[in-house]
């Protein structure tokens, strides 16, 4: 029996978790092969065919791409062109963008998950949706550039309301900028005529007992905990407490696996509260989000179930 071989797509400064996937891999009798999007098209040796005979070819470094299952991490592609015009860059890197994204359509592998079905998920307010009709409680939302929703849901809640972007600044493994989930204050009032240039989403403030993060891989729902007390507005900016493990309840884990078959995704990170009367809130979902920390300081096998999950024969998501 051949050896079966799994294409990850990740970053060339991600130094973890891709890596962790990929000896999970190997120790299953597999084959990793790592693509670092964001160099795919440093020595121009990467394209596709599509020939009367040949139902399309992806060729990377002059190697024909035939992977049996695939796994998107991170999928920056983009032409780093020194000197050339902003106007030219931005039709270089969507030409580079399309190329690269209707390549991966060539592919015929098990994937976890698509480009098609990461991007649609991402919609929160269909997240926030499909999680209220599968029974998880969600915040009271405005997504709006209209500045009286905002002021009325302010009045509404008593001033615990916080604001956050649909998206992040930019997407890089460094950082860079950033806009932190952060509580509305009753001075931010005066100015949000400016939501006119730009919508935004602005919930209600859950109280929190604990803030949950969890990595969901093949069905799997390997989960952290942080004090509330700790995590603030944004854990991710704010944290000064540690990981705990921590397991979800039957019913919890049943809705997010009807969230999750719904959004048609094999993985991805949710974000939860704990309020402190027990209760159990749904934030939103990253069909990509970041776990390496949970693997790391808590032991979860996380890279351990995706590597099951690309290596399963079903497809079943």
């Amino acid at each position: 029996m051949a050896t079966r071989r799994v294409l990850l797509l990740s970053h060339a400064n991600e130094p973890f978790v891709t890596e962790r996937v990929a000896e999970e891999i190997r120790r299953r009798g597999a084959l990793p092969y790592r693509l670092d999007t964001d160099r795919l098209f440093d020595d121009g040796t990467f394209g596709a065919s599509l020939a009367a005979a040949d139902p399309g070819t992806i060729w990377v470094h002059g190697e024909r791409m035939q992977p049996d299952a695939i796994w998107l991490w991170r999928a920056w592609p983009r032409i780093e062109a020194k000197g050339m015009a902003a106007a030219d860059k931005e039709v270089v890197n969507r030409e580079a963008g399309a190329l690269f994204f209707g390549a991966l359509a060539l592919l015929e592998g098990r994937w976890i998950d698509t480009p098609a079905r990461a991007r649609a998920a991402e919609n929160k307010l269909l997240q926030l949706k499909l999680a209220r009709e599968c029974g998880l409680r969600v915040p009271d939302t405005r997504f709006t550039s209209d500045p009286e929703a905002v002021r009325a849901l302010f009045e509404a809640h008593d001033g615990r309301v916080v604001c956050k972007l649909h998206a992040p600044l930019e997407y890089g493994m460094q950082g860079g900028r950033a806009f932190p989930t952060r509580r509305l204050r009753t001075k931010d009032l005066a100015q949000l005529d400016a939501l006119r240039r730009g919508p935004m989403i602005f919930q209600e403030e859950i109280p929190k007992a604990l803030e949950l993060r969890v990595a969901w891989a093949g069905g799997a729902a390997w989960t952290g905990a942080l004090d509330g007390r700790d995590s603030g507005a944004d854990w991710r900016f704010s944290k000064v407490g540690s990981w705990a493990p921590h397991v979800l309840d039957a019913a919890t884990k049943g809705k997010l696996a009807e969230l999750m078959r719904r959004l048609g995704l094999r993985q991805g990170c949710l974000d939860l509260i704990v309020t402190p009367s027990g209760e159990t809130v749904f934030l939103e979902v990253n069909p990509t989000g970041e776990w390496g920390m949970l693997e790391a300081e808590l032991g979860l096998p996380i890279a351990a179930s995706l590597a099951e999950t690309l290596l399963r024969e079903d497809d079943e998501p």
